[in-house]
This record gives C-alpha cells, structure tokens and sequence, in this order.
C-alpha cells in the first residue's frame, strides 16, 4: 500500500478476538473494513492450534458467530458445559442449564482455536484490507467528518495515510491508540496473576467447576471429553513460587484446594503461564468518531469469566446500532454522532455496573476474619437452597449485558 489516501468506513486498530470479530462481522455488512495491526498478514498462516488459554463463551454472543456465518465450526470446537459447581470452604452451589433459557451454561473454547477461526474467515472477505503496522498519529479532516490516521508500516518502513469514518480501538489493556487519542484511563492492581495451565482429565466434561479461598479463586473449565483448563487467581508472590517451582509444586498446592481424590482424576499436561490481573476503566468510551471496545476500553477480573465477553457485548451493541442506521436507507456514515451517542447510551452503564459488581465480588470473597467467612458460606447455603434465586442467577449470566 502507497502513501495516497485511502477512505474507508472502519478502521480497527488491533490484532486480537475482538477486532478479528469486528473485522469480519462489519465486512458481511458490506462496509469498507481497514484493520490495522503489528505483525499481521491475512496471507499467513494464523498462529497454531495449541494449548492456550479458555474462554466461556456466553449464549446471547453466539449470535455474532451466526452473523459471522461460523456458528457450525465454533459449535464442532467448543464443549458444552450443563453445570457449574462453585465452592467456598463448607460450602457449594450448584448450578445447571435446566434452570435457564439455554440448553447449556456456556461454551467453552481455547483461544488459539477461536483466533484461528476467525483469522482464516478474514481470508475470502471481499471488503476486508489490512495493514502490519502501527498508528503514528491521529487527527481530523478539515470539516470533521472524517479521521486521518498516519500508519507507520512494518514492511515498508513507510507512512501511509489513511482517511475513516470511523475509528474502532481495540489493541488490548495497554492500548498504545488510546494514549495517541489522548484518552484518560485508570487502573485498579490487584495484586494479583492469573496462572494458567491445562490438564488430562477424567473428571465429567460437561461440568465447570470454581473453587473461592480467601483472596484467591481458581476454576477448572473442560476443553473436551478429556482435558480442561485452570485459571487460578493468585496472589503476585504465590503466583511466581508456582512458576518457578514447577508442575510437582502446583500438584501439591492444587491437592490443598480441591482435595487428593479429584487430583488423583487430573495430570497437567501444559506447561503453566501467567498474566497479571487488573480492572481497568476509560475517561471515555466514546469520543468523535472513535469507539473502544474489548480490553482498550474495559477489564474485568477473570472470577466470573465475562472478559471477553464483555468486549463481544460490545460488538453486538454496534452490530445493532449499525442495522437501524442501515435500515433508515440514509446515506450511511459509520462514524456519525446518532450512532455513537446511541451506542454509549446502551453499553456505558451496563459497562460500569458489571466492572462494579465483579470487584465487589472479588473484594467480599477476599474478606477475611472468621464473621465475613461464615457469612458467605451461610449465604452460599441458603442460595443453594433457593432455586429461585439459582434460576435468575442462570437467566443473568446468559443475558446480554
């Protein structure tokens, strides 16, 4: 690509899920689709399929793999999970798809598998372009009705000018876009890193299960018939001593959290990786012709398994925005304030309060001193016994937040 102008609709700024699934979904929807990210080349072969990290995949997102037309082949790589078993101390609540809308909980699916799904469906894209490279800067046309990017690309060594409608950030937690933007953002440090790790197992595939002990939370999600991933939230120090001691120190520290007769079912079968934990909020979600979505705009702790699907809430959100636009038959402008303005509208609150009630979960499970721990377990009894309560629970987690 030249240094000329080029005028596209959208243009997404990142390499990972949420911008692979706003590449493809804007471009079925006819739109000129530019995405822009370090290292990516739609001609090579995506990364390989391998043992990664796992997503829970929520019900009221299955429709963007529908509109993407990819329902059938994430539906032949996910496992279907019909319970989920959470456990604090003396305590444990059941949970199960017949108290729901759904045949099944949530779908679970490895990153690198999904990556690669939706990184060969931008190949046979026809309004799809894609440049390996990086924004120098940003600014506006003379008239603001457009958004001039400088792209400083990997190949070349060159800046190309690109001229959008509308800007979609989504580089992940450190957005190196949002500070070009000048967008504020805060961090809360939990101190803590997620270990990541898989296992052979024997234990039923259909059941997800989640452990709550004092600051930490650990879940073991199935990945198929016989594996499953764990992502075990730990403190900073405790985190390294697992890496750094190895697979026969996490067994021991694992026969602590769940017991030796469901460790015996169990034998790791990946090397461990870690990542820190944070939440992170955004001065804005929106500003002119701009959007942030996924991890750019907001993280979440991983307790409740709603990271990504929070980013894919959001895409569904713009999806929608953008049919009633379409369906106005007006000249149709990605970037126009109607759309934006109705976009933040939709997602800024439900953003907020999910961010808001995932650390106070996070924080009351994290409260010592005997009183706070025979409040949760009583209170975990009492849910247990309280179908009602277990089906609104079910019916909330499968709802688009």
């Amino acid at each position: 690509m030249n240094s000329a102008h080029i005028k596209y609709d959208i243009t997404i700024i990142g390499g990972g899920i949420p911008a692979l699934f706003s590449a493809v979904i804007f471009s079925k929807l006819g739109l000129k689709v530019l995405l822009v990210a370090k290292g990516f080349d739609r001609n090579v072969r995506a990364v390989s399929s391998g043992k990664s990290i796992s997503y829970a995949i929520s019900p009221s997102n299955i429709g963007l793999f529908t509109r993407c037309g990819l329902k059938e082949q994430f539906f032949e790589m996910s496992e279907d999970v019909f319970e989920m078993h959470l456990f604090e101390d003396e305590a444990c609540v059941k949970l199960s798809s017949d108290m729901g809308p759904n045949d099944y909980l949530t779908k679970i699916v490895d990153h690198n598998n999904l990556h690669n799904l939706l990184f060969a469906a931008t190949s046979s894209l026809q309004n799809f372009h894609s440049i390996s490279g990086r924004v120098a800067s940003f600014d506006y046309g003379p008239d603001g009705k457009q958004c001039n990017l400088r792209i400083l690309q990997d190949s070349e060594k060159e800046i190309c000018t690109i001229n959008t409608n509308l800007l979609v950030v989504a580089d992940g937690a450190s957005s190196f876009c949002r500070h070009i933007l000048g967008i504020s953002w805060g961090i809360k440090n939990y101190c803590q890193r997620a270990v990541l790790a898989n296992f052979k197992s024997s234990l039923s595939p259909s059941i997800a299960r989640q452990w709550f002990r004092r600051d930490e939370v650990m879940a073991f999600l199935p990945t198929s018939k016989n594996s499953l991933s764990m992502i075990w939230s730990q403190r900073d120090c405790d985190a390294q001593r697992l890496l750094r001691e190895g697979n026969s120190y996490l067994m021991k520290e694992l026969s602590n959290f769940i017991g030796t007769t469901m460790l015996s079912r169990i034998e790791i079968d990946s090397k461990m990786m870690s990542t820190p934990l944070s939440m992170i909020t955004v001065d804005k979600l929106v500003t002119k012709r701009v959007i942030l979505l996924g991890d750019s705009a907001h993280t979440v702790h991983p307790l409740a398994g709603l990271g990504l699907n929070i980013g894919l809430f959001d895409i569904v959100t713009l999806v929608n925005e953008f049919d009633k636009a379409i369906n106005k038959n007006r000249k149709f402008d990605a970037g126009c304030e109607s759309i934006l303005s109705s976009y933040l509208r939709a997602r800024l609150f439900k953003t907020r309060a999910i961010q808001t009630l995932i650390d106070t979960i996070k924080v009351g499970f994290s409260t010592g001193g005997h009183s706070a721990k025979l409040l949760r377990t009583r209170g975990m009894n009492l849910l247990d016994r309280s179908n009602l309560l277990k089906r609104y629970i079910v019916r909330f987690a499968a709802s688009t937040l």
